[in-house]
């Protein structure tokens, strides 16, 4: 086990004690939930295409026949350490919760991770008895999707039950959904598809000599209405934080303090904006792959099959309903939907940031600290702001994302890291992803630093010492990253590090912290700058 997963293991362990559980299965639920925001199995390499406005998909919405294929959720357990899967069951099945709504999500989480059928029909039955009695309309329209989602399989005429569902939906103005769900009881659902690419046109202007990452700048406050992702915001299933309540607004302490809830935990407390995490996304299966819509009827973003394999979303027919919402692919209906100002989610695969440049063209901001494909984003277009792993400062009453301008000289040798390794390691490829890209566009002179395990920033530093480069990219995401960047930097003010995925972590953070005017970010919307400057 290398060093940051043993850190990850005391913090795991830290919450087996407060929970009362076995600290075995506590610390491999958080360690599997803090590496889980890239697609499993691992995504194949993206080769980047030449940036320009042929990227953007022309074809019109079209209607599609239903891939009705069953969701394998027993599949996702085969990607977690041999025995995890027991061990989860054991530890969830002795949680308890007086809230009936919560208690009937933590029978149901048993039941699928279990694969007894029957346990999932003894969760539908406690959700009918919500449903019936629930008066807060978010929650039972939660328990009615439940009980239509799981009718089927215990037997039960689900047509009734998604009639139900469809009442309440449209009664709390949540017409798009309220229509699926009478398309699926009349057994007519032929969703409209259209495959979305992100419009890229980056086009520096003859002559430009330097470029400024950084300068990119979301600013919040008390009326910024923030959408967020369910997954390690309000809850981490994986890691039994399983707490919420599936009302909202969230206040800031109560949003979960690691990965994308630790940035976005300081942004709420930092300008008292209004958090909405997103519950209920649904989306359909079309050749094998899913989709969730752009909040007016198409079907248009890629969301990963390992999400709609939770056992926490429910589907039937190729339809699901993702109950645990994880990236920016699955908040696009939300967020339009809640007029949003800002959405926060991952960004760690090409669909979500085709969600996000769809989201900037309607004039929602996105924060991503989790920005494994902002390469993808780079000469993105629209009103919107879009930022990956950049920080949060207060300022002006408020909060400040990003706006962090580093300046770099098209000429000047710049050090950037990559890497072939999968599962954990796949992240750090973020820095040999953008500059390749940007590299399509500006005549970069790059050194590129392969790295095939955590925490070897220092291969990068060594590298960029023997070269004499003044700038680097890369990710930090330990303490051995931390050491090297910080040691590299603090040696002179011409030093400049290019930091991703890494914000969303103590050590990257940190070092954000500590070097503000040598530290920046992978902006997706660089300033050229020319000779006359």
């Amino acid at each position: 086990m290398s060093i940051e997963n043993r850190e990850l293991r005391a913090i795991a362990n830290h919450l087996s004690v407060r929970s009362g559980t076995k600290a075995t299965s506590a610390a491999l639920a958080l360690l599997t939930g803090l590496l889980a925001c890239a697609p499993l199995p691992v995504t194949p390499p993206v080769t980047p295409r030449p940036i320009t406005v042929s990227d953007v998909s022309s074809s019109a919405p079209h209607r599609v026949q239903l891939d009705t294929t069953p969701v394998c959720h027993s599949c996702f357990w085969n990607h977690q350490d041999p025995g995890f899967r027991d061990e989860y069951v054991e530890v969830v099945r002795q949680r308890q919760s007086a809230d009936p709504l919560v208690a009937a999500e933590l029978r149901l989480l048993v039941a699928r991770a279990a694969a007894d059928s029957a346990g999932v029909c003894a969760a539908a039955d406690a959700f009918a008895t919500v449903a019936g009695a629930e008066e807060q309309v978010a929650r039972r329209l939660l328990a009615e999707e439940s009980v239509a989602f799981t009718a089927a399989l215990c037997g039960r005429d689900p047509r009734p039950a998604f009639l139900a569902a469809a009442a309440t939906a449209r009664s709390t103005g949540l017409a798009e959904k309220a229509t699926i769900y009478d398309a699926i009881a009349a057994d007519t659902l032929r969703p409209l598809l259209k495959r979305d690419v992100a419009a890229r046109q980056l086009r520096p202007p003859a002559g430009t000599t330097a470029y400024v990452l950084g300068s990119s700048t979301i600013r919040v406050d008390s009326a910024t209405t923030v959408v967020s992702q369910i997954e390690r915001v309000a809850r981490d299933w994986l890691s039994y934080q399983l707490a919420w309540d599936f009302t909202a607004p969230l206040a800031a302490e109560r949003v979960l303090d690691y990965h994308e809830g630790a940035r976005l935990r300081d942004l709420i407390a930092t300008s008292g904006a209004r958090l909405l995490p997103s519950s209920g996304t649904l989306a359909v299966q079309s050749g094998g792959r899913w989709y969730a819509a752009d909040g007016e009827g198409v079907f248009r973003f890629e969301v990963l099959p390992d999400k709609v394999q939770y056992p926490t979303t429910r589907a039937w027919r190729g339809v699901a309903l993702l109950v645990d919402t994880h990236g920016i692919s699955s908040l696009v209906g939300a967020a339009l939907l809640q007029r949003a100002d800002l959405v926060v989610g991952c960004g760690d695969y090409t669909g979500k940031m085709d969600a996000a440049a769809y989201l900037a063209t309607r004039g929602i901001d996105v924060y991503f600290p989790t920005d494994r494909f902002v390469a993808e984003l780079l000469g993105y277009e629209g009103p919107g702001t879009l930022i990956g792993s950049a920080p949060v400062r207060a300022a002006d009453g408020g909060a400040i994302i990003g706006d962090r301008p580093v300046t770099f000289d098209v000429s000047e040798l710049l050090v950037a890291q990559r890497t072939a390794g999968t599962g954990e390691l796949q992240y750090y490829d973020a820095p040999g992803r953008y500059f390749q890209r940007l590299a399509t566009s500006l005549p970069l002179r790059l050194e590129y630093v392969d790295v095939d395990g955590a925490g070897q920033a220092d291969r990068v530093i060594a590298r960029a010492r023997e070269l004499g480069a003044r700038a680097v990219a890369l990710r930090v995401w330990t303490d051995p990253d931390y050491t090297a960047v910080r040691t590299w930097l603090a040696e002179s003010a011409e030093h400049r590090a290019v930091l991703f995925h890494s914000v969303a972590y103590p050590a990257g953070n940190r070092i954000f912290t500590e070097f503000p005017a040598q530290s920046t970010f992978g902006d997706p919307r660089p300033v050229f700058l020319t000779e006359s400057r």
